[in-house]
C-alpha cells in the first residue's frame, strides 16, 4: 500500500495542519506541498504512535484491526458501510463545522488522523476504490488483540442436508446445436417452446450465444463461428463456451435476471461481479456441498459492492419482476443482489457446467449447490477437459427417419436438420423426417439431394438402404411423386343418392369420387353437406368431429 506521503497528497494546507493539530507535532512550510512532506516524515517516525492509536475509542481500534487482518485495504465502500461515511467538505464548512475535532463516523475520525487514505488500486484488471492504512503506520502499529471479531469462515454444509443432486453436465452443448440447427431450418426457436425439465431458457440462450459471437447480431442466423463451436471436441467446445462467457462485456446477467425488471440504457460493466462470484467460487473445497444462502452472505462479507462495482448504481432503475416495486436504497439492494445470485447460480453456472445443484428433503428448488468435477478446468482454460468423443453414427431408416443420439457429432445433427421435418427434439434423442417439404425447404436455402447423399454417406451405419437413396435421386429429379392426405370421405347407401347430391347446391363442396358411392367433401363443407343430404332424406353420421 502506498505511504503517508501518497495518504496526505492532494490534500488542503487546513486539512494538513489539522492532522498536525490531532498529532501534536509541529510543522512549518510556506506552501501545502512543503508543509506535506513536512508532517509526513514527522508521522512517520512519531514516538507515541502506539500510545496514541491505542487510546482511540473501540471502534476505531476494531476498524484499523480490520484493515490489520487484510493486509491494510479493504474495499472502500465496505469500510464506509461498517464504520460510517465520510462527508464531503470543503475548506469553508471543514474550518466552521471542525469534523477533525467533532467527527461524526469512525471513518471521519480515522481520516483526519491520516491513519487512512483512500485511493484507486488495479486488481485483477479492475480498478477498485480501497480504504487503506499507509505503510509507516501498518508497519509500526500495535497488534489490536479483541478489537475485532475474526469473520466466521464459511463452512461446507452437512451431505446428509441435500436429498437429491441435479447435475446438468455438458447439455448446454447440445441445446445450443438445437437452437442453432432450429435457426438455421426454421428462422426461429418456436419449435423448441416446450423444453425437457429441467429445460433450458431458450430466449436466454440465444441472447447468451448472440453476445458470445456464434449467433448473428440479429439473433436469427448462426454465425460463422458457430461452424468451428460444433467441430470442437466436446471439451474444448465447453471450455470455449465458458470462457467467452467469463470475459463478455455483452451479456449482462444483471439485466437478464428474471425476477428483475431493468429500464433505460444506463452503462454498466458486468465483468466486475462475475469476476467476484468465481473467485469465490473457485476457493470452496471440491466435492463439497454449500449452501446458497451461507455462499451469498459470505460473498457480501468479503465484497460488500461486488454487484455495484460496475458502474454507478445511483442511476440503475431496478424493478422487482415480483410487483413492480422500485428497489432503491440499502434493504433493497439486498432483494436485487439475491436476484442476481439466484439467476447466476442457479442458472448460468448450472448450464454451463460449474456447478450441480441440491435439494433438501421435499423442496422443489435448490438450496445448496458444489462445484461440478470440471469446475476447475472451466475456471482454467489451459487445463485440458477431456469428455466423449463424438463418433456415434446416424441411424437411418428406409422410410427416412434419421436417428441421432448424445454421442453423436454435433456437427452431423445440426446439418442433417436442415433437410429433414423434427420428430423429437432430445435431450437424449433427436429423430427427423425426410419429406419432399423439408427437402424443398433445403432447396430454397441452397442445399441439393448431393449435400443430403454425401452426409448420409459420411455419418450413416449402417449405409442408408439403396431405396432410399433412389427415392431421393427420384425426388430431385421429378418432384413430389406422392403425397398422403388426412381426407373426410363420404360413403352413400347407392350411386342414385350421390348423383342427387351432385345435383344440390352443396356440390361444389364435394371433390373427387373414391368410387361409385364414395366422394371427397372439402374442408370446410362438412356441414353444408349435411344440410343438402338432410334435405334429400338422408340422415349422415361424421365419426370424428373437427378439432
Amino acid at each position: 500500500m502506498p505511504g503517508i506521503l501518497h495518504c496526505l497528497s492532494g490534500h488542503d494546507l487546513g486539512f494538513l495542519r489539522s492532522a498536525a493539530d490531532l498529532w501534536s507535532v509541529n510543522i512549518s512550510g510556506k506552501d501545502a506541498p512543503t508543509y506535506m512532506r513536512s508532517l509526513a516524515a514527522a508521522l512517520a517516525r512519531h514516538p507515541e504512535l502506539e500510545e496514541i492509536t491505542s487510546a482511540l475509542p473501540d471502534e476505531s481500534r476494531s476498524a484499523l484491526a480490520e484493515l490489520q487482518s487484510r493486509g491494510g485495504s479493504m474495499p472502500w465502500a465496505a469500510f464506509t458501510r461498517q464504520y460510517g461515511e465520510l462527508r464531503p467538505m470543503g475548506p469553508a464548512r471543514r474550518a466552521r463545522e471542525k469534523p477533525y475535532f467533532f467527527p461524526q463516523s469512525t471513518t471521519e475520525r480515522l481520516w483526519y488522523r491520516a491513519l487512512i487514505g483512500r485511493d484507486f488500486f488495479r486488481r485483477d484488471d479492475e480498478l477498485v476504490e480501497l480504504a487503506y492504512i499507509p505503510d509507516e503506520f501498518l508497519e509500526r502499529l500495535p497488534v489490536f488483540q479483541g478489537a475485532a471479531e475474526p469473520a466466521p469462515k464459511l463452512e461446507p454444509a452437512a451431505q446428509a442436508s441435500v436429498e437429491r443432486a441435479l447435475c446438468w453436465q455438458d447439455r448446454i452443448l447440445d441445446d445450443s446445436c438445437t437452437l442453432l440447427a432450429a435457426l438455421r431450418r426454421f428462422g426461429t426457436p418456436a419449435v423448441l417452446r416446450e423444453p425437457a425439465q429441467p429445460g433450458i431458457d431458450w430466449e436466454l440462450l440465444r441472447r447468451l450465444l448472440t453476445d458470445l459471437g456464434i449467433i448473428a447480431r440479429d439473433g436469427k442466423n448462426p454465425a460463422p463461428e458457430a461452424r468451428r463451436f460444433l467441430e470442437m471436441p466436446r471439451g474444448q467446445s465447453l471450455q470455449w463456451l465458458a470462457t467467452a462467457w467469463m470475459s463478455s462485456i455483452r451479456f449482462d446477467e444483471l439485466r437478464l435476471a428474471p425476477e428483475l425488471i431493468c429500464q433505460g440504457t444506463w452503462p454498466r460493466n458486468p465483468l466486475p461481479a462475475r469476476r467476484a462470484l468465481l473467485r469465490h467460487l473457485a476457493g470452496l473445497h471440491d466435492g463439497a456441498w454449500y449452501s446458497l444462502e451461507a455462499f451469498s452472505a459470505d460473498l457480501r462479507r468479503e465484497n460488500p459492492e461486488f454487484l455495484r462495482a460496475g458502474g454507478d448504481a445511483n442511476e440503475w432503475i431496478i424493478l422487482s419482476a415480483r410487483n413492480g416495486k422500485l428497489l432503491r436504497g440499502q434493504e433493497d439492494w439486498l432483494e436485487v443482489e439475491d436476484a442476481w445470485l439466484r439467476f447466476v447460480l442457479r442458472g448460468l453456472l448450472f448450464w454451463l457446467g460449474f456447478v450441480e445443484l441440491g435439494f433438501a428433503a421435499g423442496a422443489e428448488d435448490p438450496a445448496y449447490f458444489r462445484k461440478s468435477d470440471w469446475c476447475g478446468a472451466l475456471l482454467n482454460p489451459h487445463e485440458a477437459l477431456e469428455l466423449p468423443a463424438e463418433n456415434a453414427p446416424a441411424a437411418v431408416s428406409s422410410a427416412g427417419i434419421l436417428s441421432l443420439n448424445r454421442a453423436a457429432p454435433r456437427v452431423a445433427r445440426y446439418q442433417l436438420a436442415r433437410f429433414s421435418e423434427w420428430l423429437e427434439n432430445g435431450p437424449e434423442r433427436w429423430q427427423f423426417l425426410l419429406t419432399p417439404a423439408s427437402l424443398a425447404a433445403a432447396a430454397d436455402q441452397g442445399l441439393t439431394i448431393r449435400h443430403l447423399t454425401a452426409l448420409l454417406r459420411k455419418y450413416a451405419k449402417p449405409a442408408p438402404s439403396p431405396s432410399l437413396m433412389e427415392a431421393l435421386t427420384r425426388w430431385e429429379t421429378n418432384g413430389r411423386e406422392a403425397s398422403i392426405e388426412r381426407l373426410w370421405v363420404l360413403r352413400l347407401s347407392s350411386p342414385e343418392a350421390l348423383q342427387a347430391l351432385r345435383e344440390s347446391p352443396a356440390a361444389s363442396q364435394l371433390g373427387d369420387a373414391l368410387g361409385p358411392v364414395s366422394v371427397v367433401v372439402r374442408p370446410g363443407g362438412i356441414e353444408k353437406v349435411r344440410a343438402a343430404l338432410a334435405r334429400l332424406g338422408y340422415l349422415s353420421d361424421v365419426e370424428e368431429l373437427l378439432k
